[in-house]
């Protein structure tokens, strides 16, 4: 089961907000603890510095015992919003006087912690927060102050940092999205550009093709391999092309050498052997052996150019004259073959040598001359009257036109089985028909 990965520009654009998100983060987690210190710091040195304060006015009061000067000493703390509660507790640790802010509806604010006589320093929880301070005379102890401070402000005032914080990270965030995409973009197009090159190649198999993707280092240094990888395997398939076309060139120089007349073009004569033993086994036909009479003497007197150049003409009539699906061929020097498929009837076949006879031996012109002494004697020979094997029916055509030869030359003659012959017995010399065309 293949598994698609998710495109290198989405990975990048959701790792650098993920990023960014975490940086915002912690950016937030440390204003925020930034400011809960700073506050809880100030808040400290205040009660501190007012403890001082409220713990020196007191002194004559704890000393003396007056309840109304203590209850008027803690009274200032009303100047004090941050004071919630505040006790002057005596040596003996009996309560002397007590302090307690009243909420804008007029109750008494509602007590966090509960104070104790013998306290010191700081007594911190998550609602409030208590300072003790000594009460002293001469360096002596004779009292203690315990001035108790709500944290409610201090977690109104982180609120609204957390919320502005907030605002402004989200802020954040939404300006890097667009910035991290574009980040993407400039790092994964030249690479999908890349891509979209390769892709192309292997659909159009189109090695010119060329990258003209750019970028950082890196995407350039693989854009040049890439194109140089593409020119290599465009010469290689030019190359192979090449030599694919050199092959196929040999290949029909084979094919030409073997089965073609390099003189006439023609047919030869091992194509002829394979033709006839085809046209034996799947039709009824008939072949025709030509010899042309005089040839010797266009060598002798003209040379073996001119005499080729009859041959080429020889070729050009008979093609012209048979049809398309016979086959012609030249079987070596002045002799030639002619496959007859479906040539019908024996005089239809004896139609046909006396045409090609009146044909081959009409005026041939060679080199400004003209050669009337060439001619043709044929001898043709039905599939019918011979035997089915190629050999057998060869020897029967050649019979027939050695006896064309004997008969004076430029006529034809046709095989005419013995009567107590039959196909399968066909051998030595038979007799022939001895009409001429």
């Amino acid at each position: 089961m293949s598994v698609t990965a998710p495109p290198i520009h989405r990975l990048i654009t959701r790792f650098g907000l993920v990023l960014t998100a975490a940086l915002l983060a912690g950016v937030v987690a440390v204003m925020l603890v930034h400011e809960m210190l700073s506050r809880r710091a100030h808040l400290e040195a205040s009660l501190a510095s007012l403890a001082a304060v409220i713990a020196t006015n007191s002194e004559a009061a704890v000393m003396f015992n007056s309840n109304d000067e203590a209850r008027d000493i803690l009274g200032s703390l009303r100047g004090s919003p941050e004071v919630a509660r505040a006790w002057l507790f005596q040596p003996d640790g009996s309560l002397l006087a007590s302090y307690q802010r009243s909420t804008e509806a007029g109750e008494p604010t509602p007590g966090c912690q509960q104070p104790r006589p013998d306290g010191q320093g700081w007594q911190l929880r998550w609602c409030s927060v208590v300072r003790y301070q000594p009460v002293v005379r001469h360096h002596t102890a004779v009292g203690t102050l315990a001035m108790e401070a709500t944290l409610q402000p201090m977690y109104w005032a982180l609120l609204r940092a957390v919320g502005f914080s907030l605002l402004v990270a989200g802020a954040a965030f939404a300006i890097s999205v667009p910035l991290w995409r574009r980040v993407a973009a400039r790092v994964a197009d030249p690479l999908a550009a890349l891509v979209d090159a390769a892709l192309q190649v292997g659909r159009q198999h189109d090695f010119s093709l060329r990258s003209e993707a750019g970028g950082s280092a890196e995407v350039l240094a693989l854009r040049n391999a890439f194109n140089q990888m593409m020119q290599q395997l465009q010469q290689r398939d030019v190359r192979l092309h090449h030599e694919l076309g050199q092959r196929r060139l040999a290949e029909a120089r084979l094919n030409d050498l073997a089965y073609s007349d390099p003189v006439t073009g023609l047919n030869n004569r091992h194509y002829f052997m394979e033709q006839l033993d085809l046209a034996l086994a799947r039709s009824e036909g008939g072949l025709v052996y030509i010899d042309l009479d005089g040839f010797k003497r266009v060598n002798d007197s003209l040379g073996h150019d001119q005499g080729d150049a009859l041959l080429c003409q020889v070729g050009q009539r008979l093609r012209a004259r048979l049809r398309q699906t016979d086959v012609v061929c030249r079987l070596g020097g002045d002799e030639f073959a002619v496959i007859l498929e479906n040539s019908g009837s024996a005089e239809a076949l004896g139609g046909i040598a006396r045409q090609l006879v009146d044909e081959l031996s009409q005026p041939y012109l060679l080199q400004d001359r003209t050669v009337n002494h060439v001619s043709a004697s044929i001898g043709v020979c039905s599939f019918a009257d011979a035997a089915h094997d190629r050999e057998t029916l060869l020897r029967c055509a050649d019979q027939a036109m050695y006896q064309a030869k004997e008969a004076g030359k430029r006529t034809w003659r046709r095989y005419v089985p013995p009567p107590t012959a039959t196909r399968r017995d066909v051998s030595g010399p038979a007799p022939v028909d001895s009409t001429f065309g």
